[in-house]
């Protein structure tokens, strides 16, 4: 096992170029998906975001009327997210990297803050 001092900068400099890249493309992701469940919650009517919350606070054996709004709109997302088709990371990286226009105008720019904050540290 080698340790990081003896492979060459220019691999090293690679290996953590390709880190960043990941961490980029992960928070993207996290970024895409955000965006598409935020555009469907925020097109539902109260009504029904009242019927997920209900549902979900069921499933969890919640009160609902112990729950805080933050907690209903998490118990909302959870539900909307197990109902909205979104793609797996793999599959979205691929689409992704070969046509990126066609994600970018998706992108709440969430993602600039969580690859900053996962990016690793240089010397």
């Amino acid at each position: 096992m080698s340790s990081d001092t003896e492979r060459p900068a220019h691999r090293r400099d690679a290996e953590r170029e390709s880190e960043s890249d990941e961490g980029v493309l992960r928070a993207k992701y996290a970024d895409y998906c955000s965006a598409q469940l935020t555009e469907v919650f925020l097109s539902l009517s109260e009504e029904r975001i009242y019927e997920l919350v209900e549902e979900e606070a069921r499933a969890q054996a919640a009160g609902q009327e112990r729950l805080g709004f933050r907690t209903k709109v998490r118990l909302a997302t959870k539900r909307l997210r197990e109902s909205v088709p979104l793609p797996d990371f793999e599959t979205w990286r691929r689409d992704y990297e070969a046509a990126p226009e066609e994600y970018d105008e998706y992108l709440m720019g969430l993602w600039r803050q969580r690859s900053e904050e996962e990016a690793p540290e240089t010397d």
